[in-house]
């Protein structure tokens, strides 16, 4: 009969540090994979997150280039507006293809990207053989416009349920699964797997004010026109000039060396005052608006404030234009306005900011104003609003006439006839024509929303 050899005490000791071991490798092994599992799909899930934004984002202005494209009263601006249709449509796609869909889902989607890029091509040639866009052209722009504006919308809820993380990657793959069945279904899939939270309309196309949109792209590129060759102050005069602009105790003082050279005066917090260090001007004010509430300043009140306040630091003959709302502070934009000849310039531009609740006065930028400000001579236009009228769509119907500076990608000016038009379909659009060559300069979407004026 045989007898079990016994196991030594040893050998358990042995073997139980070996499982021990074992498992710690094991666990190791599983929380680095969970760990870089997790690092991926979080940036697998940012990658669509971005794909989504971008896509929406150039929809949205492929939508704006739709509607600029149905109004293009010349060649040379529909052949302009008809690039941008291109590089728009162009982009979407790219965008769109990062997203986990199969080509089939996209069938319709890619189809319509697809026509309306060759569409603007076919425009594009179309106007630089000198021929004009037909009825027909204009209404194929509004129903491309239609589909934009949809297709906007949905890459825009995608991608903010994906921000808040109402929508997973697993629930982006179910949806797609469940639309493989039936393509038609893709919204109402992503709705029913993710259940999508419905979310405000917004205008994804960020609308802007004009200082902060086409207007102002070259404004602050330039040497500064207002501070060269000034004298340069001492601090001590700085902060002489800084008692007339804030009553906030500013004891704190950093030098800025930007384009404008200040004296920045601060509280170490959220409060602080620019001033140019040539000239002594009041360069920007930025306070604290965190305590700030909802008030019922009025319009022109806010207008008047505003006014009185520039005027009060130097800033004379400045035109209000476009404004916004948003938390309790109205956003202002001021255009100098030349006198002798009636002439709003937007290439001369001071935002301000006041309280709704006290009409205080909580910021102010006058980059662009110091930048390109200086005494101007216009030259008399040498055709008549009636001859410049002509360069505007037919189907645009012109409501009021103003001069108007404005500046090109070039960093120059050109003085321009401003038409503000109407549509038959509501649209608002602003019309800028050459008062010396009759060339369309400029279109631009007027929008008004209940939180303001903003352009497009």
């Amino acid at each position: 009969m045989n007898k079990e050899t016994p196991i030594s005490t040893a050998s358990l000791k042995i073997v139980s540090i070996f499982l021990l071991i074992l498992s710690a490798g094991l666990a190791i092994w599983a929380s680095i994979t969970y760990v870089r599992m997790n690092t991926y799909r979080s940036a697998l899930q940012n990658t669509w997150l971005r794909a989504a934004d971008l896509a929406s984002d150039n929809l949205a202005n492929l939508s704006s280039d739709l509607v600029k494209g149905m109004y293009a009263g010349t060649s040379p601006q529909l052949s302009m507006i008809s690039s941008k249709m291109w590089k728009e449509s162009a982009a979407a796609k790219s965008a769109l293809s990062t997203l986990p869909v199969t080509d089939t889902t996209l069938e319709n989607t890619n189809k319509f990207l697809s026509q309306a890029g060759d569409y603007a091509i076919y425009l594009s040639q179309k106007s630089a053989n000198g021929e004009p866009i037909t009825d027909e052209e204009r209404q194929n722009f509004a129903s491309l416009r239609e589909y934009a504006d949809r297709l906007s919308a949905q890459m825009d809820q995608i991608a903010t349920a994906l921000s808040d993380g109402s929508l997973t990657i697993e629930q982006l793959n179910a949806a797609e699964q469940q639309a493989d069945a039936d393509a038609d279904a893709v919204p109402a899939a992503v709705e029913s797997t993710s259940q999508l939270k419905q979310v405000e309309d917004s205008f994804t196309g960020y609308p802007t004010l004009i200082y902060d949109g086409p207007f102002s792209d070259h404004l602050l590129e330039r040497t500064p026109r207002m501070t060269e060759g000034q004298p340069e102050l001492t601090v001590d005069q700085a902060r002489q000039k800084l008692s007339t602009v804030t009553t906030v105790d500013l004891p704190e003082m950093r030098e800025e060396n930007s384009t404008l050279p200040s004296y920045v005066f601060h509280d170490g917090a959220n409060n602080s005052v620019a001033i140019t260090k040539n000239g002594g001007y009041l360069c920007y004010l930025v306070t604290d608006k965190s305590g700030l509430t909802g008030g019922d300043l009025s319009y022109d009140e806010a207008v008047q404030k505003a006014q009185a306040y520039l005027e009060k630091n130097g800033y004379t003959s400045m035109k209000d234009t476009y404004y916004e709302t948003s938390d309790g502070v109205m956003t202002l934009n001021f255009a100098y306005y030349h006198p002798d000849t009636q002439t709003v310039c937007y290439t001369d531009l001071i935002k301000v900011e006041v309280s709704l609740s006290d009409g205080a006065i909580v910021g102010l930028d006058a980059r662009g104003y110091l930048v390109n400000h200086t005494d101007r001579t216009f030259e008399a236009p040498a055709l008549t609003v009636e001859q410049a009228r002509q360069s505007v769509s037919s189907v645009l119907t012109v409501e009021s006439t103003r001069l108007a500076l404005i500046p090109t990608s070039g960093q120059n000016e050109v003085l321009t006839y401003e038409f503000l038009c109407s549509s038959s379909t509501g649209d608002k659009v602003l019309c800028y024509v050459d008062t010396q060559t009759g060339a369309e300069e400029q279109l631009l979407i007027l929008l008004q929303t209940p939180n303001g004026m903003l352009t497009k």
